[in-house]
């Protein structure tokens, strides 16, 4: 039987005062206010203002807003940490997604009512609470004068549509946390039987154990679930503001944030105001270089790694705000891009890919066995694999939101018969690669198919680790015609005797919903019977990797250029 754990409001420190904000429709959202530099709120100076809006508690264990509010205030800002609607301590419904511009709106405008502001407010967050900031400069308030939001995107959660007759392949993940985090108030920690046929049998079972159930979670089956972020283009059409994004080259988010980031970059008013931070770091804030993580020294539960954990959290934060107010630096002087190279050093760029970016091009070859080749075979050939509904390719991890704490050795993964893996040859020396990933592939596969893409980093003892991935899922038949897989961006150092890797595949469970024939449901679906997919390679028109400038839709037109009869 499954067990559930519900977590409710942690108690408010004494060196907060909590208060309940009005909203426009008369809801109350509960906030925690901290002063600095003064022990009595009467007498504390008009400083800016750092806004965190979160529905994970703002009391509680997991996010630490105490620890992060003290680090601010050291820093010489005022606090305002506050509940979102319908979580913990906050009035009104929980309802991912619906009220976050206008309620962000509303709680700046109470702010700069206060006398304890200057009437600058800027925002910071993680996730959802780096979704708010979004949110926030979609309400327009101009009081708001930068935001940073961290491992999150405007259409955070949603799947992203391609336009070319392929999207982004469902991840479990937003229905689980519909089912942990919005079903009222508070949270409930549970573990889904990923087992389960239908997939939807186990939530069911949670729900009939809880005793209640989630509106957001039903929602998503009746066709035109209202709980949607707004969509990009609102943001493209408000009112520019300073933002600094940080992605994670291990987020399981990153998809969202990247989404955000390029369109933003298209945008000349609001591309002069972005600045990125690129990190080696998963969605929970775990490091490549600390992975694997040792359990209970993780900055969960240790406070000692907490502390080392701050500085690198906060202060890329704290030294863009005090850029944008004037209280230190000059933003003009801050570099666009910084970036982390994996097993490697910082570099800043003035745009994202940089102009150092890499420039390789991997063929898809399987003359004799399946690798990545620098020129491609001269004549078309094709490899096939074979799904198994019943048999999924295992994702990654145990949590997709934590890759980096328990980072796993894929390379049994590769000796499935339902997986093609292209390994290239040893490198002879350190080599950055640097850049935009994309894969164009020649595909046969019916409508509905799913194509998972993962880059490997093969040590030459054999191990097999992630270094990016992609999906897609097929909205069109295609019969030789091209398809093109975002695996994002990285800044990899593929050290000496190690090889890229490239697995092809149809599932990646449970971190995405199985494949399941068009128009069904894979939430309702059984498993079906085993198919078969099949890559052309070489030829005129061969399927290959990409690492540099070249961006997805700089593919995907050159998809259409290139279009035509196999």
């Amino acid at each position: 039987m499954l067990t559930i754990k519900k977590t409710g409001p942690a108690a408010v420190p004494q060196d907060a005062e909590q208060v309940m904000i009005p909203m426009r429709d008369g809801v109350r959202l509960a906030a925690d206010v901290y002063l600095a530099g003064a022990a009595d709120p009467a007498g504390a100076r008009p400083n800016a203002v750092v806004l965190v809006r979160l529905p994970y508690d703002k009391n509680g264990v997991y996010c630490f807003m105490p620890v992060v509010s003290r680090y601010f205030l050291a820093r010489g800002y005022h606090v305002v940490v506050q509940d979102v609607r319908g979580k913990y301590r906050s009035e009104g419904a929980a309802e991912f997604g619906l009220h976050e511009a206008d309620d962000g709106r509303d709680t700046i405008q109470w702010i700069t009512e206060q006398p304890w502001c200057d009437g600058d407010v800027v925002m910071w967050g993680d996730s959802y609470y780096g979704y708010t900031t979004i949110a926030a400069a979609i309400g327009g308030h101009p009081a708001l004068k930068a935001i940073a939001p961290r491992v999150t995107g405007s259409q955070l959660s949603m799947v992203l549509e391609y336009g070319d007759g392929t999207r982004d392949v469902e991840q479990t993940a937003r229905k689980f946390y519909f089912a942990s985090h919005y079903v009222d108030a508070d949270r409930y920690e549970w573990a889904p039987d990923w087992g389960r046929r239908p997939l939807r049998a186990t939530f069911e079972e949670f729900f009939e154990l809880l005793g209640k159930r989630s509106p957001n979670f039903d929602a998503e089956f009746t066709g035109g679930s209202r709980f949607v972020p707004p969509p990009l283009k609102a943001l493209l059409e408000s009112p520019p503001v300073p933002a600094l994004y940080t992605i994670g080259w291990f987020d399981n988010c990153a998809i969202w944030s990247w989404h955000d980031v390029r369109a933003l970059s298209r945008e000349p008013e609001w591309a002069e105001r972005l600045y990125l931070r690129l990190e080696a770091i998963d969605h929970e804030n775990y490091r490549l270089g600390d992975a694997p993580v040792t359990p209970g020294s993780d900055h969960g539960a240790d406070p000692a790694a907490l502390d080392r954990m701050l500085p690198r959290y906060l202060d890329p934060a704290v030294e863009f705000f005090d850029a944008v107010l004037g209280r230190s630096g000059d933003l003009a002087a801050l570099p666009r891009v910084r970036y982390e190279v994996c097993h490697g050093g910082w570099g800043e760029s003035d745009v994202w890919p940089p102009r150092q970016a890499s420039d390789l091009e991997y063929h898809l070859s399987s003359d004799p066995v399946p690798v990545l080749a620098t020129e491609a075979a001269p004549e078309a050939g094709s490899l096939r694999w074979t799904h198994d509904p019943s048999d999924l390719v295992p994702s990654v991890g145990a949590n997709p939101f934590a890759a980096l704490f328990d980072r796993s050795d894929l390379s049994a993964v590769g000796r499935r018969g339902d997986v093609l893996r292209f390994t290239g040859p040893a490198t002879g020396e350190d080599a950055d690669l640097v850049g935009a990933v994309t894969l164009l592939l020649r595909l046969r596969a019916p409508a509905g198919a799913h194509v998972h893409a993962r880059l490997l980093d093969v040590a030459p003892g054999g191990g097999a680790f992630l270094v990016a991935k992609g999906q897609i899922r097929l909205d069109v038949p295609l019969d030789g015609e091209d398809a093109v897989v975002d695996l994002q961006s990285i800044a990899y150092r593929l050290r000496a005797g190690h090889r890229l890797a490239l697995d092809v595949m149809s599932s990646d469970f449970p971190e995405y919903v199985a494949e399941c024939p068009a128009g069904a449901d894979p939430w309702s679906s059984l498993p079906g019977e085993p198919v078969t997919r099949e890559i052309i390679l070489g030829g005129s028109r061969p399927s290959c990797l990409r690492i540099g400038r070249w961006q997805p839709d700089q593919l995907r037109q050159a998809r259409e250029r290139r279009s035509g009869n196999p």
